[in-house]
């Protein structure tokens, strides 16, 4: 199937067109070659060609997006990746190379922002999951491969990669270089308590009133129209409340190029949206 212009810039879901979003349909593979160091020289493996998993790391957010303390922020991105990056002895400022997981703009702006690197700065390998694709969670396989002909190229360098799955829920990190680990080798990690420890908020299900809009999202249908608009409310209390509607004045009153964060909206005990 050829995805004409028209199509690549329908919107998904406000403000991502269907070109900014993962694409899983694709038709490529990628392999990865694991060995001890022994073995690969055994093998007869140049020590030029040798790429090294100096750490790793995984963990994962409160699963619940409900619960999580700030929609727009993924604590345990930073905590995983800075304890990944620490049993490598490195810090951010000495990777020279990135790819971080890129399934929605909002992933790699959040990522970016945890590990404290600069959206300026190339932050893929691969050109991204838009581009590149990846059959489901098979898109790590290839920004390993590809950052392995990368660090080929730039002897001494090193590199580090970031997997993400679920509503960036699930983290794994990984630490590579063309020089091999000091001290006892690879090292892996799994700073789940920390991330368990910090703050989360409850859901309010049942609440009924007004409260100020946190998020929102209109989604698009297939003519490429408005047709829903999904609002997270922060209530006076701290929790959170859902509100949904398909209405067309609410809707159209959403799809619109303002910033309705902080605007005051109406929730019904259903979780129906309304305008006030």
């Amino acid at each position: 199937e050829v995805t004409t212009p028209t199509e690549a810039n329908r919107m998904i879901a406000a403000p991502y067109t269907k070109v900014m979003c993962a694409n899983n349909a694709v038709e490529q593979s990628a392999a990865l070659v694991l060995c001890s160091l022994e073995r690969a020289r055994a093998l007869g493996v140049p020590d030029d060609r040798m790429v090294f998993p100096l750490a790793g790391s995984d963990a994962h957010e409160h699963p619940a997006v409900s619960h999580r303390a700030e929609l727009y922020a993924a604590p345990a991105v930073g905590v995983a990746g800075r304890g990944a990056l620490a049993a490598a002895g490195k810090t951010i400022d000495d990777i020279d190379h990135v790819d971080l997981y890129s399934c929605f703009p909002i992933a790699v702006q959040v990522g970016a922002a945890e590990l404290g690197l600069d959206l300026d700065r190339q932050l893929t390998q691969t050109g991204g999951l838009s581009f590149a694709g990846g059959p489901w969670n098979n898109y790590v396989m290839h920004s390993i491969a590809t950052m392995v002909g990368t660090l080929r190229d730039d002897p001494g360098s090193t590199g580090l990669i970031w997997g993400n799955g679920g509503y960036l829920t699930k983290h794994a990190f990984g630490v590579y270089s063309t020089e091999p680990p000091a001290g006892d080798g690879f090292a892996h990690i799994h700073p789940q308590d920390e991330i368990d420890a910090l703050p989360r908020r409850d859901l309010a299900t049942e609440f009924a009133g007004t409260a100020p809009v946190e998020a929102w999202v209109v989604t698009y249908d297939s003519d490429n129209q408005p047709e829903t608009v999904i609002t997270a409310l922060r209530l006076d209390d701290g929790r959170r409340a859902w509100a949904t509607s398909t209405a067309a004045d609410v809707v159209a009153s959403f799809a619109t190029d303002d910033d309705h964060i902080g605007r005051v909206v109406a929730r019904s005990e259903s979780g129906a949206l309304s305008l006030t």
